[in-house]
């Protein structure tokens, strides 16, 4: 079985998303990312405790399903993604010892053409997870990431353009560009300018710059206080 790098479709995810205008905008790009990487279906989960946000193109029951049953708290895919966060590939067998009522779950979402996957965590802040998923009807998927950072970026990148675009809209004039927004998110979960570098793949140096960018346009005294000033007004 060839297998199938999923790599080269990040850049353009996150392109599309940092374009994006609205939720249907972004959930065309990762509809676009699934099929160019050779998935038909996605899921994007933005979870904490009982509160689940989702979009994906799953079968409209099987969506139904999965939320009135509350499937999160046994679904064995978003365990182990809150446990790793870190890319993994997953199947019924990958995870054949799991417990009768995880067995159970498989069973179902077979029923619904979701056999297989890879699922890309990330940490959402504010105790939340968010996870992109790919999902085939094949008994195992033939997919691998050759770089995670990568990976884990991108999925940041559409976290944090997505969560803006959801919130309620704030009474400001101010605007950040997407390299801004991401910075200041990642440097909301505590990562130095260093990591955030490595994160996005680019130097430290320019990622000063878009913090200083992002401090100037917020009238920020520093790094932390564009932080809170981005989370109160619906930047980040």
């Amino acid at each position: 079985m060839r297998v199938q790098f999923l790599d080269e479709g990040f850049n353009d995810l996150m392109e599309a998303s940092g374009l994006a205008q609205d939720e249907r905008a972004i959930k065309q790009a990762l509809r676009n990312f699934a099929s160019a990487v050779g998935f038909d279906r996605f899921a994007y989960l933005n979870i904490r405790a009982g509160d689940i946000r989702a979009l994906s193109n799953y079968p409209t029951e099987w969506k139904q399903t999965y939320l009135d049953n509350n499937y999160a708290a046994i679904d064995p895919v978003v365990t182990i993604a809150k446990r790793s966060m870190q890319p993994f590939a997953w199947s019924q067998e990958r995870c054949g010892d799991a417990a009768p009522e995880a067995v159970h779950f498989f069973g179902e979402a077979a029923d619904f053409g979701i056999r297989s996957g890879i699922s890309i965590p990330v940490r959402g802040g504010f105790g939340r997870t968010a996870m992109l998923t790919l999902a085939s009807d094949r008994s195992n998927s033939a997919a691998e990431i050759r770089n995670a950072i990568h990976a884990i970026t991108a999925v940041a990148f559409v976290h944090v353009h997505l969560d803006r675009l959801v919130r309620t809209p704030h009474s400001t004039t101010v605007e950040l560009t997407p390299r801004q927004s991401l910075c200041l998110s990642w440097a909301s979960m505590g990562k130095t300018m260093d990591e955030i570098a490595d994160l996005l793949g680019i130097s430290e140096r320019a990622v000063r710059f878009y913090v200083k960018g992002a401090r100037d346009r917020l009238h920020a005294t520093n790094t932390t206080h564009a932080v809170r000033l981005a989370v109160e007004q619906g930047l980040i």
